[in-house]
């Protein structure tokens, strides 16, 4: 009688349960994706499953705690989740929404935060985007990556608030523009933040007015296409214009400025070498990449860019001159299909930022006018095989090793002008 009586309770607590499974509504057509992501690895350095950059490297009389011991790391805070709406008609147009999240909250890793929130209206010919998704210029999604943050120096790509508009004609061809923040979503403060310390003044970045950003596209299926990807070339930027803002007085009670503009222009293609053959990729070879060049794209590179430095002597009705040198580079990748589902990936990507010995020995009332911790230049050599064991799950097995270049020597503790980071990695998704 006490097990009928346990298990009548059982059964009693499950009934609501199980009648909210699958309960989740919407007064729209909804559907809810993403996937699960955990990663392993070891690296060479103290660092864990989200790097960028190598740290500077030790060296005699200097060693660096992070250069001199690696570690391994697990994680699984790329897993994402989204959301997305199909509406009611408006304006002529198909309506629909998305949203989507991950675990990467900048400085609390595995804290979930925003990546997309937009919607957007399509009349077949055009479409009209809203809201906060990828900006046009350099972005390139055709890259096959174990960790979430490779390539973020080579203008990968990244999301902002926007508006945007896109027109195709003449069939292959298609004409993007728009607004776009100044800010990045994920910035200190709510956006105006601060970039440092000028003679103990307080330097900071600010946008009067959005920016304005732009693609050229041609794309055509003639060539054959690998999995979603066909022939496809673009020319994208940005142009804007910024002012760099110094507090003056021995109070700082006032303040000075002086306008930097800001640009960047990338081409980036992809080229199914090899197509794939009546939807089977077995023997298929792609190759894809993009290059830039940008000015003064402190908050449209993640975290390469800087912003403006400072020269100009400082006092009480001070004057100063905001510059910045211009940062150049890009990323390759090639792509080969063992079979349909087993292809392998190799990447290579380099940038540099411009600045002049002169400028990185610079003082300016005794303080570097480029720190010596600022990247001067960055390269990626990556190389990873992928193996698609079901719709629903994909592993993978990669090497990545990163060198970086640093404007000067690093305080004591700090180690040198340059680091080499290599990084061993394992990594399964399970999609939804």
């Amino acid at each position: 009688m006490k097990k009928v009586v346990l298990v009548l309770l059982a059964l009693f607590i499950a009934v609501p349960m199980v009648s909210d499974a699958g309960s989740v509504t919407s007064r729209w057509d909804m559907t809810i994706g993403g996937f699960v992501k955990f990663d392993a690895g070891w690296a060479s350095q103290g660092q864990g499953a989200d790097y960028i950059f190598a740290a500077p490297g030790s060296i005699t009389g200097n060693y660096n705690v992070t250069d001199k011991y690696g570690n391994s790391f697990m994680a699984a805070g790329e897993t994402k989740l989204n959301f997305a709406i199909k509406g009611p008609d408006a304006w002529g147009a198909k309506t629909s929404a998305f949203i989507e999240g991950d675990f990467r909250q900048p400085g609390a890793y595995e804290g979930f935060r925003l990546r997309h929130a937009f919607m957007k209206f399509d009349w077949g010919h055009s479409n009209l985007v809203v809201g906060q998704t990828w900006q046009v210029w350099g972005l390139m999604g055709s890259f096959n990556l174990l960790g979430h943050s490779e390539l973020s120096p080579f203008n990968k790509g990244d999301r902002f608030p926007q508006i945007t508009y896109t027109r195709k004609f003449a069939k292959d061809w298609s004409l993007a523009f728009g607004l776009i923040s100044p800010y990045a979503p994920q910035s200190a403060g709510g956006g105006a933040a601060s970039f440092g310390v000028v003679s103990a003044t307080s330097q900071r970045d600010v946008f009067s007015y959005p920016i304005f950003h732009t693609e050229l596209g041609w794309s055509s299926d003639n060539c054959g296409k690998i999995g979603p990807w066909k022939m496809r070339m673009a020319l994208s930027g940005f142009i804007g214009k910024n002012k760099i803002v110094r507090r003056i007085g021995a109070a700082g009670t006032d303040w000075e400025d002086d306008d930097v503009d800001t640009w960047g222009a990338a081409f980036k293609w992809y080229v199914p070498v090899i197509p794939e053959k009546k939807g089977n990729k077995a023997g298929a070879l792609g190759i894809t990449g993009s290059t830039f060049l940008s000015q003064s794209s402190n908050v449209f590179l993640g975290p390469w860019g800087y912003d403006a430095y400072v020269t100009g002597a400082v006092s009480a009705n001070g004057t100063f001159v905001a510059r910045n040198a211009t940062v150049a580079g890009g990323w390759g990748e090639i792509t080969y299909y063992f079979l349909d589902n087993v292809f392998v990936n190799g990447i290579y990507g380099y940038a540099r930022y411009n600045w002049s010995d002169a400028v990185r020995g610079l003082t300016n009332a005794g303080n570097a006018v480029v720190a010596a911790s600022s990247v001067q230049n960055v390269q990626y050599m990556i190389a990873n095989i992928m193996y698609d064991v079901s719709p629903a799950i994909r592993m993978g097995i990669g090497w990545t090793h990163i060198s970086t270049g640093y404007a000067n020597f690093q305080a004591a503790g700090g180690g040198g002008k340059s680091g080499s980071l290599d990084v061993g990695r394992v990594a399964a998704w399970y999609f939804f």
